[in-house]
């Protein structure tokens, strides 16, 4: 990994075999990033995508060992439980181009990985809503 910071921004590579979400994660924890917002496009593998089944109240997942682009990658930077939390989804494409989609669970990078961090000073974080079976997007 290699970064570079401006003013409330970061830019943030990836290289092959670091697996994206426990990386980046680690990477709030050490600038103390605890509100944002994070895009990212490059090359992925072993990707596991999700849908949240709200009828049952649990998340689908779905792996895709295979090789594919990181088309889209975007989402929000909270605090739960006191440590920075990346909600995000995903689409990826394979080889026959097809796009698969949904919530981001986890990947390592296949070739690269080219993340955009956008900081926020605002007291954001996330509390189970029980009658959804989520934990949602509180303001202090």
């Amino acid at each position: 990994m290699d970064w570079r910071q401006s003013d409330t921004d970061y830019v943030v590579r990836l290289d092959r075999g670091e697996e994206i979400m426990s990386t980046l994660t680690r990477f709030l924890v050490e600038q103390d990033i605890r509100a944002g917002s994070i895009i990212g496009i490059g090359a992925v593998e072993e990707t596991v995508l999700g849908y949240y089944d709200a009828r049952s109240g649990e998340y689908l997942r779905k792996p895709f060992p295979g090789e594919a682009e990181l088309v889209v990658f975007a989402g929000n930077i909270t605090m739960v439980d006191g440590a920075p939390f990346i909600h995000a989804h995903a689409v990826i494409s394979d080889a026959s181009f097809q796009a698969l989609s949904g919530h981001f669970f986890s990947g390592v990078i296949a070739v690269t990985g080219e993340f955009q961090l956008r900081t926020s000073s605002l007291d954001i974080h996330r509390e189970l809503d029980s009658a959804i079976g989520l934990k949602l997007i509180r303001f202090g």
